[in-house]
């Protein structure tokens, strides 16, 4: 007869383990959904569309699931987590097609080019106003199949959940 010696100890699941920057992100989702939806609410309750305010609801709710999804991943180490150092930093701007003048529409994209310990890099676009800079070691957490190979050593995360500078 063999006897198994299991622990049924439950991990620490604690919303304070995660970092203040990262716990930050999402006291601000969750605030941003309860402001959107007592807005909603209150633009329906005006034109007195009671449906459109149930609806507003389920879209809050659904959204609140999923903040609640991605903190519970978190938690129990099913979001990868990278540091890297930021090496170069490009930023452009395109005229569109078509654009004659220098005050029209142009685009304007930001891409950072990171290396963390092991070598590897990444290519990461980011906001154009972005306050990043080079040599700033940057922290990225993603979900485990959003990292894509551009070719044989350079990466990019396709949907960062959470990206913010680690040390400057």
């Amino acid at each position: 007869m063999k006897i198994f010696n299991y622990s049924f100890e439950k991990p620490e699941l604690s919303f304070s383990n995660l970092d203040a920057p990262y716990q930050s992100h999402f006291i601000k989702e969750f605030v941003l959904t309860g402001l959107g939806f007592i807005a909603a609410t209150f633009v329906f309750v005006m034109l007195k569309e009671w449906f459109y305010i149930f609806i507003a609801f389920l879209i809050a709710c659904g959204y609140a699931v999923y903040i609640l999804w991605q903190i519970y991943k978190s938690l129990t180490n099913r979001v990868l987590v990278i540091d890297a150092k930021c090496i170069d930093l490009e930023r452009k701007e395109n005229k569109l097609l078509g654009s004659f003048s220098k005050d029209m529409t142009t685009s304007k994209t930001c891409t950072l080019l990171l290396e963390n310990e092991e070598g590897i890099k990444f290519k990461q676009p980011v906001a154009f106003s972005s306050s990043y800079k080079t040599g700033d070691i940057v922290r990225i957490y993603s979900d485990e199949g959003s990292i894509s190979q551009l070719n044989q050593n350079t990466y990019t995360v396709l949907n960062p959940i959470f990206m913010h500078v680690l040390r400057s």
